[in-house]
């Protein structure tokens, strides 16, 4: 065991080492190479290890019950970022070509790589708290000098964006990882990695959160998954119940169920897009906290009368049609707004033009009205 622990302890002085390297070499080295200099050292700490200390065993009571409030926190918060979508927008994932797919493996062997490393160094730290610590911020460093890009850093501002953004949850994620390899194995912080990472390039569309409140909700999940996991833990050793297996079970399927259905309406993938109503303009067809469900139109396809999608100084407006013109080669839509008392102050053009309210689906829009309203207050 002693010999054990001192192994550990010289992994993490090369760790440090390596790290130092990194920081050295960051401004000469280009930064696409920077994962791949990452995957290298680890396979050449991972090869000796696996060797020194044989196979480890990623099993525990634990696993199903963990692996699963994993997931079914991660599909929560997927939900409520996407809702939140629907008012802040959308940017389109990585593009699906070679570059990217490339960009994918190298990301999937990073992690694979870092989350058995961490599995044979937790695993044979004897619940050393203090060294299971230092690996962890060793860990992000290393993690946060594989995805650094210094030539993007160019003022105070963007650097402390990457701080709130990048560096703070990288932090969080290792230390959570850590904690699961600890109590439960390997499987656990791997399925949590692989998610958060690869969501991007996989998904066609992204929700535009904005950089901070991007931060928050990459601190704020880790933080969560560790609450939940570690008051089961607690409560399943004063023998109280644990949350059964049929129980998260049940409550997942519907979750997946209204996650792909969620990321189908706002993603546009299809004709069909759903919209949250924030004001009363358009009372009594709608109202605030309502969600419209639009179907993309050519401007030729619209009449008076119809209720258009069209934006307007960067805001998405839906407002009804109350005249069109045809002026070289564009149309001209003059619009309003069923609750007011006179028509838009401007004209919308084709270029402007999304589509048209096809559905009104009442209430469903609130939560995202009022979280979105909250964070434009603070």
């Amino acid at each position: 065991m002693k010999k054990n622990i001192k192994v550990i302890y010289w992994i993490e002085l090369a760790l440090l080492i390596i790290n130092l390297i990194f920081y050295g070499l960051i401004k000469v080295i280009p930064s696409e190479y920077n994962l791949f200099l990452v995957i290298t050292f680890l396979l050449l700490l991972i090869v000796p290890l696996r060797l020194f200390f044989g196979k480890e065993k990623d099993k525990s009571y634990y696993m199903g019950y963990t692996n699963r409030t994993v997931i079914t926190v991660l599909m929560v918060v997927g939900i409520i970022i996407y809702l939140l979508g629907i008012m802040m927008g959308y940017t389109r994932g990585y593009a699906y070509n070679i570059q990217s797919f490339k960009s994918m493996l190298s990301v999937i062997i990073l992690i694979v790589l870092m989350e058995y490393f961490r599995l044979i160094v937790i695993k044979n730290s004897y619940s050393n708290t203090k060294s299971m610590i230092i690996f962890s911020i060793l860990m992000a460093l290393l993690e946060i000098f594989a995805y650094v890009n210094i030539g993007g850093l160019n003022s105070s501002y963007k650097i402390f964006v990457y701080i709130c953004v990048m560096i703070i949850p990288i932090f969080a994620e290792q230390f959570l990882c850590s904690y699961l390899t600890y109590k439960v194995g390997m499987t656990p912080s791997l399925l949590f990695k692989l998610v958060i990472k690869l969501y991007p390039y996989i998904l066609p569309i992204v929700p535009n959160l904005g950089d901070y409140l991007l931060a928050f909700v990459k601190i704020l999940t880790p933080f969560i998954i560790f609450y939940i996991i570690n008051r089961a833990m607690v409560e399943e050793e004063k023998n109280k119940r644990i949350i059964t297996k049929d129980t998260l079970r049940v409550l997942s399927i519907p979750i997946i169920v209204v996650l792909v259905i969620l990321v189908i309406l706002v993603s546009g993938i299809f004709k069909a897009r759903l919209i949250a109503i924030a004001t009363n303009s358009m009372s009594p067809t709608y109202s605030r906290g309502d969600a419209v469900i639009l179907e993309y139109k050519k401007p030729d396809e619209l009449q008076k009368g119809d209720i258009m999608v069209f934006r307007y100084d960067n805001v998405i407006i839906t407002h009804r049609i109350v005249d069109i013109k045809f002026k070289q080669d564009k149309y001209y839509f003059t619009t309003k707004g069923d609750a007011n008392d006179s028509i838009d102050g401007f004209t919308t053009t084709s270029d402007n033009v999304i589509g048209k309210v096809d559905y009104v689906i009442k209430y469903i829009g609130y939560p995202t009205v009022l979280i979105n309203e909250l964070f434009e207050r603070s």
